[in-house]
């Protein structure tokens, strides 16, 4: 991918980073489908629209090209499993969002951000008909070679094309850069309202001491060169003060993630040992997803892949989650072939309460995972679409506790991570 501005992104783009993110605006408000995100994502999204309602709160967001990233950056490396291979890029943007309670107010917030988003796609070559896939028409889980035959539930029939590749997972961080032109305005605010200021700060001056009225030609002249001249230079270092102020309340932001540095690396070189193909971008990616579907749920305990006690109250008025790009590990532990795993995780989330929108606050969660060590990666694996061990059934694991078929029941830690323990 090239590193030059854009100015849109296109929903018939050939680029599914690109039709995922002009989807996802208007899918959290809920005027648009997330056809581009897999089904957990998809289901995130649903449980997040869901607590704006019983919070009755809408959210709007817009989300626009800014920054030399904004056509998109690739990350330098690709994970695969037996059948699937996935990839992430990122893309500079600005995030726009608008919360209103009830009949109230509007509450609008404008943030750079960094949209961090990964797609699964099958190996060439590889046969995934036996695989399972969640119907696009009808949302019932089949086989992949059925679905191109034709859904046993409602007739569709799909091309590979429709059913992969997949957003599987995305994050948003917030960006602090500034692009050539950002930074010129920056200045020119700061010179213009310097330049301004000892405009009226010199007439004020001269008028108290009875100079004018009347008003002097050479005398105004004077003071408009002054203050122009004023401005540009003192508009200058105050613009440049500002920024050392900016940088450092950041770098005070950021200095509870200082843990987290080089410790992904550590972890993925551990896990490697065990799973070949396992990748730090994709445990990642999976905390987040999972930590989100978790906080918005209505009873987080009825998920399969949360082992947890009951979520403090606080989250009741969750409404939006940032990831702020930083996960820090605490401790890794193996039992009875399982490896628990405790990570800190950096969010930055919006609140409802009594009526009110809270924005911007950072939060740490102590999060513990789990995960049967001799079962094989599986980057398509979904919830929405698990398969019975027993009977080998496909079913809906939201919908479902116990398989439908035979009532067998089903860990999700015997297949993926499944959450353990979620400490404020």
């Amino acid at each position: 991918m090239a590193t030059r501005e854009t100015a849109v992104w296109r929903p018939d783009s050939n680029n599914i980073y690109e039709r995922f993110i002009e989807q996802l605006d208007e899918a959290i408000s809920g005027e648009k489908e997330l056809t581009e995100g897999d089904q957990d994502t998809r289901y995130a999204l649903k449980l997040q629209q869901e607590r704006l309602a019983t919070k009755g709160t809408r959210l709007r967001c817009k989300i626009t090209p800014r920054g030399f990233m904004s056509d998109g950056q690739s990350l330098p490396r690709k994970w695969k499993d037996r059948h699937y291979v996935s990839e992430a890029a990122y893309y500079t943007s600005m995030w726009e969002r608008e919360f209103t309670v009830g009949d109230g107010k509007p509450r609008r917030q404008k943030t750079k951000m960094t949209i961090y988003e990964t797609k699964t796609d099958v190996i060439g070559g590889e046969d995934v008909g036996e695989d399972t896939y969640v119907c696009p028409g009808c949302g019932a889980p089949s086989k992949i070679k059925k679905l191109l035959d034709g859904c046993p539930y409602c007739n569709s029939k799909f091309q590979m094309s429709e059913l992969y590749p997949k957003i599987t997972n995305h994050y948003l961080v917030r960006d602090f850069s500034f692009t050539k032109d950002e930074l010129k305005r920056y200045l020119i605010k700061f010179m213009a309202g310097m330049a301004i200021f000892l405009f009226v700060g010199m007439l004020a001056g001269m008028a108290y001491r009875g100079e004018i009225p009347p008003f002097k030609f050479w005398s105004m002249f004077g003071v408009l060169v002054v203050s122009a001249f004023g401005g540009v230079v003192f508009g200058y270092f105050l613009a440049g003060f500002s920024l050392i102020v900016r940088v450092v309340h950041a770098a005070g932001q950021t200095v509870p993630m200082m843990g987290a540095i080089g410790a992904g690396k550590r972890f993925e070189s551990y896990m490697k040992r065990y799973s070949p193909e396992f990748s730090y971008e994709y445990f990642t990616g999976k905390t987040v997803a999972l930590l989100k579907m978790i906080l918005f749920a209505k009873d987080a305990q009825a998920l399969p892949f949360y082992l947890g006690e009951a979520l403090d109250d606080r989250f009741h008025d969750l409404v939006d989650v940032w990831f702020r790009g930083a996960m820090g590990f605490k401790s890794m532990k193996e039992k009875d072939g399982y490896l628990h795993v405790t990570v800190d995780v950096f969010l930055e989330n919006a609140y409802v309460t009594d009526g009110k929108v809270k924005t911007g606050k950072n939060e740490k969660l102590r999060v513990t995972l789990v995960r049967n060590l001799n079962a094989p990666i599986q980057y398509n694996f979904s919830i929405k679409k698990l398969e019975c061990p027993s009977c080998h059934g496909s079913f809906d694991a939201t919908r479902n506790v116990t398989c439908p078929y035979c009532g067998g029941s089903y860990r999700v830690e015997d297949a993926d991570w499944a959450v353990e323990n979620i400490e404020v």
